[in-house]
């Protein structure tokens, strides 16, 4: 059977639970939005095809659990993602500052290139990192 992309990405959503992994994964990948909330358990994820340039790159999105008791099998898929999103509620100050532990976690994992690109995105434009 032949691939049916030319590239693939693995991405890995990390953040605490509840603040909106699940929710951004689906509309990415499906473009739905559900409001109510059930706790992902462990790992899950989807996947997404783009044609970017005339090349397919297929995009594997892994959910994360955010509660405490799965980060031991969350820690697994750490070292197989080429990008890791830190997500956190803007309405939770606590899930924010979680935000430093979740980065110290990925970083007892892997050791990133020192010229790793990375990007923080902040809902207020005056925040800084």
């Amino acid at each position: 059977m032949a691939k049916q992309y030319d590239v693939l990405f693995r991405l890995l959503l990390l953040g605490d639970s509840g603040v909106g992994k699940t929710c951004l994964l689906c509309r990415f990948t499906d473009n739905e939005f559900h409001p109510s909330h059930i706790s992902t358990i462990g790992v899950d994820f989807k996947m997404k095809t783009l044609l970017i340039d005339g090349v397919k790159v297929r995009i594997q999105i892994w959910d994360t659990a955010g509660q405490e008791r799965y980060q031991t099998i969350t820690k697994q898929y750490y070292r197989r993602a080429q990008g890791i999103f830190l997500v956190y509620d803007i309405t939770s100050e606590r899930s924010f500052q979680h935000i430093m532990k979740w980065a110290s976690d990925v970083d007892e994992v892997i050791s990133f290139p020192e010229r790793c690109p990375s990007c923080a995105v902040s809902p207020n434009p005056l925040l800084t990192f």
